[in-house]
């Protein structure tokens, strides 16, 4: 039986997940977690063979999370989620050591080869995300400017270019105005841009948003 903890700050989506997963055989839902704090605390107090992490949470997100998962259980591997499959989200969850990739959108037979692979130390990644990395590698080098964006950074950019408002991004990753604006920034000058609609062209051009 694979123990399995669901981190995701969305309780409709982790319930439905836990259904998904309990009609499957060999699954045990062991814990659940809506943040960071709460994931680490359940890592303290059970064991788990594979974790399973919403890259998109408010506050402190996935990406921000994963190397303290990995620094408090090392063998544990992790399974990175996300709605869509964009290379860039991609690429820097397995920097940060992820075992898993896979979007939301997967059907159960993709979900359940994830955890099965990385629960005998195996990578995994759908055939979409895999395309995506590659060609993520065809048509951009190692040089590029977004590539230098942290993971916050990168987060903020996205939805900055999806023209969600500086206090709405504050108020779903516990910011204030002011830290996102800094952050705001620091992403136009490292892009190397004056505005938002430049780097909306910008984020376009690299197929960073859908």
């Amino acid at each position: 039986m694979i123990r399995l903890l669901l981190i995701d700050d969305h309780t409709i989506f982790r319930q439905g997940l836990k259904r998904l997963l309990a009609e499957q055989d060999g699954f045990d839902v062991v814990a659940e977690a809506g943040d960071a704090s709460e994931a680490l605390g359940r890592l303290r107090e059970q064991h788990f063979d594979v974790a399973l992490l919403d890259v998109s949470m408010p506050g402190r997100g996935g990406l921000e999370m994963l190397p303290s998962l990995r620094a408090e259980r090392p063998a544990m591997p992790v399974v990175v989620l996300r709605m869509y499959p964009a290379e860039q989200y991609a690429l820097r969850a397995f920097q940060a050591g992820a075992s898993g990739y896979v979007t939301k959108d997967m059907d159960a037979i993709e979900l359940v080869d994830s955890i099965r692979n990385v629960s005998k130390g195996k990578r995994y990644m759908t055939p979409a995300v895999a395309s995506c990395l590659l060609d993520g590698f065809d048509r951009v080098g190692d040089a590029a400017p977004h590539r230098l964006l942290s993971s916050r950074e990168y987060e903020i950019m996205l939805l900055i270019v999806r023209g969600v408002r500086l206090t709405e991004i504050g108020r779903q990753m516990f910011l204030s105005v002011k830290t996102v604006s800094t952050y705001r920034s620091r992403v136009l000058k490292k892009i190397g841009v004056a505005s938002n609609a430049e780097l909306a062209r910008y984020a376009v051009e690299h197929r960073l948003i859908d």
